[in-house]
C-alpha cells in the first residue's frame, strides 16, 4: 500500500439525496477521496480497490446488523463505519459482532466524521474511548475470538501496545504515548495479530480484554 494514500470513501445509502449530500459534504476533505456510491449492497464488490485504504460509510434510518455481515463478507480489509442515533451499547454491540469497524453518532462534527473515516480505513476501532471499553468488555464476555493463548509469547513492548489498543487508542495515540513512530506501532500490531492468530484490531482488543490486558496499569 503506498505511503500517504488517501482513504477511499464509498457511500452506502438507499436514498439518492443522502448519497449526494455526503458526497458534497466530504468531497473537499483532505486525505479522503470519494470512490463511489451504492444504493444496493451487491454493488460493493465492484467498487472496492485491493491496494488502497477504504471505508464504507453506511447511512440507514436505523442500524441493520444483518446487512453489515454481507458487507464484511466481501472483504475483511476495508473499514465499515455505521451511523447510529446515539452511543447505545444495545445498538453498537450487534453491529460490531456483525463486522462493523466502528459507529458514529449523527451528532458528531464533520471534522470528527472525516477523522473517523480515515481511522476506519486503517482498520482502527471507531468509538468514543469510554464506549469502546464498555463494548469490548461486553463482547469479551461472549464467545471467545481466536485461541486462548498466543502461539508465541508477546514481548513487553507488544504487551504495552496491546494494552493501549484495548483502551481504544488509535495508532497515532499509541505512538505518542510510547514515544515511538506510527510505522513502528504498525509493525508491532502485525506481530501481535500473527501471534494471537487474529485478523483485526477488534479481535485483538477482544482477546486483550478477555485476558486482562484491557485496564490501564
Amino acid at each position: 500500500m503506498p505511503s500517504g494514500s488517501p482513504t477511499r470513501l464509498l457511500i452506502y445509502a438507499p436514498a439518492a439525496l443522502h448519497r449526494a449530500a455526503w458526497r458534497a459534504l466530504l468531497s473537499d476533505q483532505p486525505d479522503i477521496s470519494i470512490g463511489g456510491e451504492l444504493a444496493e449492497p451487491a454493488s460493493l464488490v465492484m467498487l472496492l480497490p485491493p491496494d488502497q485504504p477504504s471505508t464504507l460509510l453506511v447511512d440507514l434510518p436505523a442500524p441493520q446488523p444483518d446487512l453489515i455481515q454481507p458487507f464484511r463478507d466481501v472483504s475483511p480489509k476495508f473499514g465499515l463505519l455505521v451511523f447510529v442515533q446515539s452511543y447505545d451499547l444495545s445498538e453498537i454491540i450487534p453491529l460490531l459482532k456483525a463486522g462493523a469497524t466502528g459507529c458514529l453518532s449523527r451528532d458528531e462534527t464533520v471534522g470528527n466524521l472525516a477523522r473517523a473515516i480515515i481511522a476506519a480505513g486503517r482498520g482502527e476501532i471507531v468509538l468514543p474511548l469510554g464506549i469502546a471499553m464498555q463494548a469490548l468488555t461486553a463482547l469479551a464476555r461472549g464467545e471467545p475470538i481466536g485461541p486462548d493463548y498466543p502461539i508465541e509469547p508477546l514481548t513487553d513492548r507488544e504487551v504495552e501496545v496491546l494494552r493501549l489498543l484495548a483502551q481504544g487508542l488509535t495508532n497515532k495515540d499509541i505512538a505518542q504515548t510510547l514515544i515511538l513512530s506510527v510505522r513502528t506501532i504498525d509493525a508491532h500490531l502485525r506481530s501481535i495479530f500473527a501471534k494471537l492468530n487474529v485478523r483485526s484490531r477488534t479481535e485483538a482488543a477482544l482477546w486483550a480484554v478477555k485476558h486482562g490486558y484491557g485496564s490501564p496499569q
